[in-house]
């Protein structure tokens, strides 16, 4: 799994292996806004598919993740805490939202990431190994 970040046309674009560019102007997403998209967007994907093995399909419109980051005020620029609220259909009863919250916990991988660390690795030119 790669993802290239370099210029076109003026502008950053990220391109991932498949082919899938984003664009990014001068008015776009932030390196933490797209650190908070990518857990919010891991864990509503998790819930998603458990939706669907579940077959639950009243009122999934109402379902919703909100991720709010906050920067550590010392130390080295970083965030210290992210906060995470997941808006539910109301139908669902208390236990399965639990469970559903606890299963997605378990599951996205930019959580447990975030949660447990990742070495990283850097390097001037060509891959890294």
């Amino acid at each position: 799994m790669k993802t290239v970040i370099n210029w076109s046309n003026q502008n950053m674009q990220i391109k991932n292996d498949n082919g899938v560019e984003i664009k990014l102007g001068t008015h776009g997403y932030t390196p933490v806004e797209l650190l908070t998209g990518s857990l919010g967007l891991c864990i509503f994907i998790t819930i998603s598919k458990m939706f669907e093995r579940d077959r639950v399909n009243e009122n999934v419109s109402d379902f919703s993740v909100t991720v709010e980051a906050e920067k550590a005020e010392e130390g080295p620029s970083r965030i210290e805490c992210f906060s995470v609220a997941i808006q539910m259909p109301e139908q669902l009863d208390d236990s399965y939202r639990l469970r559903l919250i606890q299963s997605a916990e378990r599951a996205c991988t930019i959580g447990n990431t975030i949660k447990q660390g990742a070495e990283i690795r850097f390097s001037e030119k060509g891959s890294v190994e």
